[in-house]
């Protein structure tokens, strides 16, 4: 039984192991400065664009919006991209 556990884990699969660990740690710390970095780009671009409205469907909507919803989508990807990692890591 000792040698069936030392063959599922060959060479290859724990390099492999080792490298998805330490690929995930590096997400893991990039994570919150990425978040961290929409936040600014929103609060930038909110502060720089000029007031002005358009009409959608017959309501003013302000231009401001345009930027920030964009960057709070790029911020939701991120998000669920980091869930996605940890699910198949096997984390909570």
């Amino acid at each position: 039984m000792a040698k069936e556990a030392q063959l599922d884990r060959d060479p290859v699969n724990a390099a492999d192991d080792d490298r998805a660990k330490r690929f995930g740690s590096e997400l893991e710390k990039k994570y919150p400065i990425a978040l961290a970095m929409y936040a600014v780009l929103i609060v930038v671009s909110w502060l720089t664009v000029g007031p002005g409205h358009f009409w959608i469907r017959n309501r003013p909507v302000d231009v401001r919006w345009i930027p920030t919803v964009i960057l709070a989508l790029f911020a939701f990807r991120t998000y669920v991209a980091m869930q996605a990692d940890r699910i198949r890591r096997g984390k909570d």
